[in-house]
This record gives structure tokens, sequence and C-alpha cells, in this order.
């Protein structure tokens, strides 16, 4: 699985309707698609989908014909001197990139990050950021 960030700009979607067009173009993929996370911004409504790495690029063109930005996404980094460890981040990391050791201290795992970008919210102080 690979994640993705999509973007349906605010212009794109005026009604309903447009929201089940962009669904069913996903639909039609005939993949397993997970949302780890909704949210909007200002450009729009952002999704952060996890999808099979081998339809990537049918999911990618086909949304990207109807107006949608889509991008693949990077990693994250922790600044340790901001870092308070609270765990805040932990709790929200799907695939157990950010634990804490037997200390109580935060350790990042970059090889186990997917760059799902929840943590990135989660972190009070602004420690995390994507690559």
């Amino acid at each position: 699985m690979t994640v993705i960030n999509v973007t349906l700009p605010f212009g794109l979607i005026k009604k309903v309707d447009d929201y089940s067009k962009i669904i069913n173009v996903i639909l039609e993929q005939q993949i397993s698609v997970n949302i780890l996370k909704f949210s909007t911004g200002r450009s729009g409504i952002n999704l952060l989908l996890d999808i099979p790495e081998d339809k990537i690029n049918s999911i990618t063109e086909a949304l990207k014909k109807n107006k949608v930005i889509v991008n693949k996404k990077g990693r994250v980094i922790v600044d340790i001197e901001k870092c308070i460890d609270c765990g805040a981040c932990v709790s929200l990391c799907p695939t157990d990139a950010l634990h804490l050791d037997e200390k109580g201290l935060l350790e990042y795992s970059l090889e186990r990050c997917l760059g799902c970008g929840l943590c990135i919210d989660a972190c009070p102080r602004g420690a995390i950021e994507e690559t």
C-alpha cells in the first residue's frame, strides 16, 4: 500500500453530485482504499488515501483527469529539541514509526514511516514536519 494526498479544490466541489463523481472515479478502479485522514484546508478538501501500490498510476491518472490534485506523500522529520515526549503523535501512528522507548523518550523509525502525516497535526509543539 502507498499513501497519497488528494486535494479536492473548493472550486471543483459545488454540490453533492461533485463528491459522488470523485468517489465513482475511485470505485471504477475496483480497489480497496483506506481513508486515513479527511480534513479541510485553504485550498479544498484534503484526503489521505492508502492505495495498493500496483494501482497508483491508474488511480492517479483517473483523479487528475477530474482536476483532483494528487501528491505522493513524503516522510516526516522530528525536531528532538522541540519535542517534549508527550506521546500525542505515538497514539496516532498506524505503523509504530513513532514510539516511546523504555525511558519514555520519543523514538522515530524512518523505515516504518509511511508518510501519512497524522502525527504532524497531533504535535502540540510543532516538532514534526513533512520532508
